[in-house]
């Protein structure tokens, strides 16, 4: 079917618009906008939208493949799972920033895997320190370190005795 016409439009028997097209714009005034074709819906520009949701057992995803997407709301922006994870990856940097606030990782359990520990290097004079020696082996239990902090805010692990300390390979 082809229609060539200034403008079209879809109603339902109570006369509400639900799809429109003229020249300028495209306009879908259903409740649910839903789109079944596996590759998704693509957009070539920006979109708005006041809720974006899979149906109940599938998965969300949202990608841009070769530019950069943003999620934006003037009063907040709210992500949420209650059945499941919620995943962030990237290539390079994954940046989180609160210009007038904090972030806050509220869990019982946080894990950093794979932070960079300092080397223990042995002290003149001294006893071991958190760069000199072995990192002791624990007697019982698990092993624990130190959180510690370089300068520019990068987090590393020292040996449970002795302070933070951290050559340049470490804070780098």
């Amino acid at each position: 079917m082809e229609v060539l016409a200034k403008q079209f439009r879809v109603s339902d028997p109570r006369g509400k618009v639900l799809f429109s097209a003229d020249g300028s714009e495209v306009m879908v005034g259903a409740d649910i906008l839903r789109v079944t074709g596996t590759g998704g819906a693509i957009f070539g520009g920006a979109i708005q939208t006041p809720l974006i949701r899979a149906d109940s057992g599938n998965d969300l995803r949202l990608e841009s493949p070769t530019r950069s997407l943003k999620v934006r709301g003037p009063m907040g922006v709210a992500i949420e799972s209650r059945a499941g994870d919620i995943s962030a990856s990237c290539l390079t940097d994954l940046k989180l920033q609160s210009l007038a606030g904090t972030i806050r990782l509220d869990s019982s359990s946080v894990i950093l895997p794979r932070l960079k520990t300092a080397k223990i290097l042995p002290m003149s004079g001294h006893r071991m320190s958190a760069i000199g020696g072995d990192i002791p082996k624990p007697r019982r239990g698990h092993e624990v370190f130190q959180l510690c902090v370089c300068g520019n805010g990068k987090l590393f692990l020292a040996p449970p005795e002795g302070i933070c300390i951290a050559g340049n390979e470490v804070c780098r």
